[in-house]
């Protein structure tokens, strides 16, 4: 061997200890312990001295020849293993010495000691060879990357790391630090592009699809050193091209259904080359990149995906306006066209001074009717669009239900001639709602269901837990009952049955149940009438209000019980 390689030449004085060491270790084998433990020399000084000799050589020719071998690894163990037998050698030592100073001994005795000695060192050998190996890294390889702490947090980044950039930033711009080398780059090759990272890197005078390197990699190759390759001439140019760029090692990421791109890594900062083990350790490295990479592409695509189907969704959203629009615009033309056309024609017929007090009088009742026509319209349609969110507080059922029914009974649009009968459950739970909202829901439905019962009828209002959860508020008439036809769209916005009517007045209901977390329901009973379901949450799980006070304490909640139920009648 004429000259050392450049591997040797920059771990010269590490390649002088570990031969140095594994030299000593063989003469403390082959000399020193028979020496001790057989009290006579198996071998001479000499001959001792040359076998150290030849294996310092060896060691020092073997690392000359293959100079990816981990030397700080074998270096550390050899400290580590040379202190420990060093330990034992010099205790089994001091306490033969003793045996022999203080006990009259025989080679049974002997023996006997060398057995209970290997015992006891045996049991002691892990713990001490951890604590020493700890305490050599401290003392001399303090400065290497401790690559199991590394690749368990790199893991975990990485892994968490859906969001393609955050990935890269994870990856390129914090881990050569951490490793100790001098960069780290990327390609990922995504259908027929592919995209290098950091973006400033530039190489390869080769179409991708073309290279040489990729399909090694994609078909059987794990990874390649950037030196030149004498046995193929295209990969030693892409390799040398890879190595100007400042990289020294790549690894193909080869994903679960196509080839991904590359890991570039850079040299490190010591000047040292790769070992094997170094080697290994990217491989896992680049294995998890390779999971990361193609969960951050996946993610990229369903954001893609999710961005189209939102610009659908808009424009779907935008037509719906349109035609909602477009049909409360005809409701409001109809419906506002008969009212101003009988406003306007009341006040042309009143403009003369013969009209007579009762005409007058007549003519001014057909406008104040008209007008409320008007103005309900407008209220409707304030409603739905302004709809403000319950501010939930408690509610004693019992007594909001009495004292809406009784204001209700005395108000000039009750129909006198339906009956309204109100049934309650002895205990009932407390209601965490905005019970004025509800007031506007009961009152809807009950001046529907009367509006419907001209001639008389009786609206029944019962109460009752469901659960420990939920109460029920069903109303139900004995009138005529909804048509099949048209029970499918009692809650779609503008549709009505009335001759004076937006059709707002249930979909402004089912929007203040559901602002609640409730359900609201519309069932034809059997016998006629309709029944009309409402069920609320007694403590809703979320509290739109902004400055909502903290969730109520649980009530304690007796069961319902039927037979002590209490009704108020008409």
């Amino acid at each position: 061997m004429s000259r050392l390689s450049p591997a040797c030449s920059k771990n010269l004085s590490k390649l002088l200890l570990v031969s140095i060491w594994l030299g000593v270790l063989s003469c403390l084998f082959l000399y020193l312990l028979p020496s001790v433990i057989l009290d006579c020399m198996s071998i001479s000084f000499w001959t001792s001295a040359g076998i150290v000799l030849g294996v310092s050589m060896a060691m020092f020719c073997a690392i000359d020849m293959y100079p990816r071998m981990d030397m700080d690894c074998i270096l550390n163990r050899s400290l580590t293993y040379l202190v420990l037998l060093g330990i034992f050698f010099t205790l089994y030592a001091i306490l033969l010495k003793a045996l022999k100073q203080f006990t009259s001994y025989n080679q049974a005795v002997l023996a006997e000691f060398f057995l209970y000695f290997l015992l006891a060192a045996a049991l002691l050998f892990y713990p001490l060879q951890k604590l020493i190996q700890g305490f050599v890294n401290r003392l001399f390889f303090s400065n290497l990357p401790d690559y199991r702490t590394i690749l368990c947090d790199v893991t975990g980044r990485i892994a968490a790391s859906l969001y393609l950039p955050d990935l890269i930033e994870e990856l390129i711009g914090k881990l050569p630090e951490r490793l100790q080398i001098t960069g780290i780059g990327l390609m990922i090759m995504d259908e027929k592009r592919s995209r290098l990272y950091p973006e400033d890197l530039r190489f390869g005078s080769h179409l991708w699809s073309q290279s040489r390197l990729i399909n090694l990699l994609r078909e059987k190759k794990h990874f390649f050193f950037c030196n030149p390759v004498a046995y193929d001439p295209d990969l030693s140019e892409e390799l040398q091209e890879i190595q100007k760029a400042g990289f020294s090692l790549v690894y193909g990421l080869q994903g679960s259904s196509r080839f991904r791109g590359m890991l570039l890594m850079g040299a490190k900062n010591n000047g040292s080359l790769y070992s094997s083990r170094d080697v290994q350790i990217f491989n896992t490295l680049a294995n998890q990149v390779t999971i990361a990479v193609e969960n951050a592409l996946n993610y990229e695509t369903l954001a893609k995906s999710k961005n189209q189907l939102q610009q659908v969704y808009d424009k779907l959203m935008q037509a719906e306006k349109m035609a909602t629009l477009g049909e409360m615009t005809a409701i409001l033309a109809h419906e506002l066209k008969n009212p101003l056309a009988i406003i306007r024609s009341s006040a042309q017929f009143l403009e003369p001074d013969d009209r007579g007090p009762e005409m007058r009088h007549e003519l001014l009742h057909y406008i104040i009717d008209e007008v409320d026509n008007l103005n309900l319209v407008i209220s409707n349609l304030l409603g739905m669009a302004r709809h403000k969110p319950p501010r939930f507080r408690k509610v004693d059922l019992r007594k909001a239900i009495n004292d809406f029914v009784s204001k209700w009974r005395s108000c000039n649009d009750h129909n006198t001639n339906v009956k309204i009968k109100v049934i309650f459950p002895e205990h009932l739970p407390v209601l965490y709602a905005d019970f004025k909202q509800i007031r506007q829901v009961l009152l809807n439905c009950v001046a529907n269901s009367e509006e419907v019962m001209v001639d008389g009828g009786q609206i029944t209002i019962s109460v009752r837990q469901l659960d420990n959860e939920r109460v029920e508020i069903l109303l139900t008439d004995t009138g005529p009952g909804i048509a099949e036809d048209a029970h499918k769209l009692v809650f779609k916005k503008f549709f009505t049955t009335k001759k004076k009517g937006v059709g707002l007045g249930l979909p402004v209901c089912r929007q203040i149940v559901r602002a609640h977390n409730g359900s609201i329901t519309l069932i034809n009973a059997k016998d006629g009438g309709v029944s009309v379901l409402i069920r609320l949450p007694l403590q809703p799980l979320v509290t739109v209000e902004k400055n909502s006070r903290t969730r109520p304490p649980p009530i304690s909640i007796s069961r319902e019980k039927r037979d002590g139920e209490t009704d108020t009648d008409n």
